[in-house]
């Protein structure tokens, strides 16, 4: 089994208004391992597989929970590639959770039923500093 990294490329993009973050696989030289259905013939992911499309790369969710994901990739030369993904979502998603979070407890989140008073307690503070975050972030 070859050893491999994966390497951000940078780009991120939506696919069906989910977020997703590109990244290449690279081999012990440094030289892309190509992902798409030309090239292997077999992607898994913490065991489970996946089907390999056009794409060259791999476009991980942005919503996949913190942690590391072991993927298998096997390709049509044979050679099989062994590689962790260690995956920590960016800040602003887990504002934007938290967020969402604290506006439901509040009531005023999707069905509009605020609770008595929300906008003198604590959780109705903290989604003003989590926009100001989120304003920084962004500008």
């Amino acid at each position: 089994m070859a050893i491999a990294t994966w390497h951000r490329t940078g780009q991120e993009g939506l696919h069906n208004g989910v977020n997703h973050i590109e990244y290449e696989l690279l081999d012990e030289e440094g030289q892309q391992i190509p992902l798409d259905e030309d090239h292997v013939t077999s992607i898994k992911k913490d065991g489970l597989p996946l089907v390999p499309d056009d794409q060259a790369t791999l476009w991980l969710k942005v919503s996949n929970g913190a942690g590391d994901y072991l993927f298998e990739v096997i390709t049509t030369d044979d050679i099989t590639y062994e590689s962790v993904l260690r995956w920590e979502p960016p800040e602003w998603l887990e504002l934007i959770e938290e967020k969402i979070t604290l506006a439901e407890g509040l009531g005023i989140m999707s069905v509009w039923e605020p609770v008595e008073g929300y906008k003198e307690k604590t959780e109705y503070e903290r989604i003003g500093e989590i926009d100001a975050r989120l304003w920084e972030l962004v500008k």
